[in-house]
């Protein structure tokens, strides 16, 4: 059985460790803040509390996706050492990086017609995407190869619940994703919308809540209530540590959750949906 390395791109929210670890190689997405120049995400000088520091401060903000030499840059020293790859991608409903990176597996085929690049539209975001990527790897290291990862993966995608809340409308609406006077009016009456990625890796409102503990709350229960026992949940905050705090307290006392990661928003996905941003992933114990 042929040897593969497993490539994703930074909206993942893997920790740097586990990368390191489980030997996931990481493509980063571009981070420009207040008309400087774009600097990639993830990288080991980028600061990502000064950047929610800065979206406090209403600091512009642009993303853009890797350039196909980027992802043929990332794939490369695997085709070369005569490995497959796994590509797993941010949702192609929110980002062009999947499609780069599928174009660039597709330009490589003709230097390397002997090497296999699969490409899985995660059609996740943030640690819903790296909870994906911890099931293949898994997969992998226990001994299943190339084909057999990329078609668990692809039965796995529309098992991966995405829900979040925002604590400021603002962002949403700068985003396009609600209007003027919903963020206005919402703010007035302290309601907190509960979002969540649906089966095509779109975003897509789902509920209003009447107060941030309340809305936490829900998210923690939705968590809770229907994963697959004993999996691996996730929590990605917007700079919130608290907030994080007092929903991980709720699943490991209400519903016995043991294995709980935990990162901040990367900038990609925070730049939208913005500080106080609060997100949980799970494995739905429902088939899709």
């Amino acid at each position: 059985m042929r040897e593969f390395v497993i490539l994703t791109d930074g909206p993942c929210d893997l920790p740097e460790s586990y990368c390191r670890e489980h030997n996931v190689t990481v493509v980063p997405l571009y981070v420009s803040l207040a008309g400087a120049n774009p600097v990639p995400f993830p990288a080991d000088t980028f600061d990502t509390k000064a950047f929610y520091d800065a979206l406090r401060e209403a600091k512009p903000v642009k993303t853009s996706a890797p350039s196909i030499e980027d992802c043929k840059a990332a794939m490369l020293p695997a085709l070369r050492a005569g490995k497959d790859i796994l590509y797993v991608g941010f949702s192609s409903k929110l980002s062009a990086a999947y499609n780069t990176a599928r174009l660039a597996a597709e330009d490589l085929k003709e230097q390397f017609p002997e090497r296999e690049v699969l490409c899985l539209d995660s059609k996740c975001a943030s640690l819903g995407q790296g909870l994906l990527v911890d099931l293949l790897v898994q997969k992998r290291e226990n001994g299943c190869g190339l084909e057999e990862t990329f078609a668990y993966g692809e039965q796995m995608v529309p098992r991966i619940r995405h829900w979040f809340t925002v604590d400021d409308l603002m962002h949403l609406k700068r985003g396009g994703r609600i209007s003027g006077t919903t963020a206005v009016l919402g703010t007035m009456l302290q309601i907190k919308p509960i979002l969540k990625v649906n089966e095509e890796g779109g975003l897509e409102p789902h509920s209003k809540i009447r107060g941030r503990r309340a809305a936490l709350k829900q998210l923690a229960d939705y968590v809770g209530e229907n994963m697959v026992p004993d999996t691996m949940t996730a929590i990605s905050h917007g700079d919130c540590e608290e907030d994080m705090q007092f929903v991980r307290d709720i699943l490991r006392r209400k519903y016995g959750v043991k294995k709980i990661m935990v990162n901040l928003v990367d900038p990609v996905v925070g730049a939208h949906s913005g500080p106080g941003t609060l997100a949980v992933f799970y494995v739905d114990q429902n088939e899709a």
